[in-house]
């Protein structure tokens, strides 16, 4: 029986991959692997961001870098006003804003949400927030 040539696992003959370390045992197999990981490469650099398995996550540009920050401030002032009912609405705002949590939101809808949607589902919940902060 072979041995993987990376960990030294004995391998049936029929083996492509090593069970244990996952290493290619074949040329063929090699050039398959290395193939599917440029075409993956290729589609990442395509869609212009890195997609997590959730939908969404920063992707390191100006609007994932604001979409943290305006989801945490929105965050930090629902817990301030927390003891009113306008800390629910702030407090929903920011959880909607964060990245993961949108990506989360995203999966369920079974669509990505544009920008629009999310500033708008945001600003919505935020001036419920002000409004009873204010008037209550």
């Amino acid at each position: 029986m072979p041995e993987c040539r990376n960990c030294g696992a004995t391998l049936r003959e029929e083996y492509r991959f090593c069970p244990m370390c996952a290493t290619p045992q074949t040329d063929e197999a090699s050039r398959r692997l290395n193939q599917y990981i440029e075409q993956r490469a290729t589609k990442r650099q395509a869609s212009g961001g890195t997609a997590s398995s959730n939908g969404a996550e920063n992707d390191g540009t100006l609007r994932g870098r604001l979409q943290y920050a305006a989801g945490y401030v929105a965050i930090v002032l629902g817990l301030a006003t927390v003891t009113a009912v306008a800390g629910v609405f702030f407090l929903l705002a920011g959880l909607f804003l964060l990245p993961p949590i949108h990506g989360r939101i995203e999966s369920a809808v079974g669509r990505r949400l544009g920008p629009a949607p999310t500033a708008g589902v945001a600003g919505v919940l935020a001036a419920f927030g002000l409004v009873v902060f204010v008037f209550l």
